[in-house]
């Protein structure tokens, strides 16, 4: 076998390995939210941005158009699709609030400043830039 097939089989082992942990990062991640289609969805944004405000790192390192912003009747979903899921999480970014523990959701020049509680009470904000503001804030606000 010539050195040049050699090194194209091992950067393909090499990227499968690298998509295998990315799928199963993922899925971890996003098995906090069951299946979409067993809920009402009141809005939702698949190519949304955002960022979370919890450190330097997560400031710098938001979603530009792969979260996916989802309001049921009772829930606010923040997540993405299955590959990044896994590096949304680690970005402070893949969320399920429920309505009632957002504390403040104001519209500024850099998007929609969203304020809640997390799961163990502590106060979280993230920055989310969604095609329709209106309608999000609308959708909040009713649950």
């Amino acid at each position: 076998m010539e050195v040049g097939s050699l090194l194209v089989l091992v950067g393909i082992a090499v990227g499968i390995v690298i998509l295998k942990t990315f799928y199963d990062q993922g899925k971890k991640a996003l098995s906090i939210f069951p299946d979409i289609h067993s809920v009402n969805v009141v809005y939702r944004d698949k190519t949304a941005l955002g960022y979370s405000t919890r450190s330097w790192k997560t400031k710098f390192g938001g979603a530009s158009r792969s979260l996916d912003i989802v309001v049921t009747d009772n829930e606010l979903w923040l997540r993405s699709f299955l590959l990044l899921a896994g590096i949304t999480k680690q970005h402070d970014l893949l969320h399920k609030i429920p309505l009632g523990r957002i504390t403040s959701a104001k519209e500024n020049k850099e998007g929609i400043v969203l304020v809640f509680k997390g799961e163990k009470g502590e106060g979280k904000q993230v920055v989310i830039n969604t095609r329709d503001k209106a309608a999000f804030l609308k959708s909040i606000r009713k649950g």
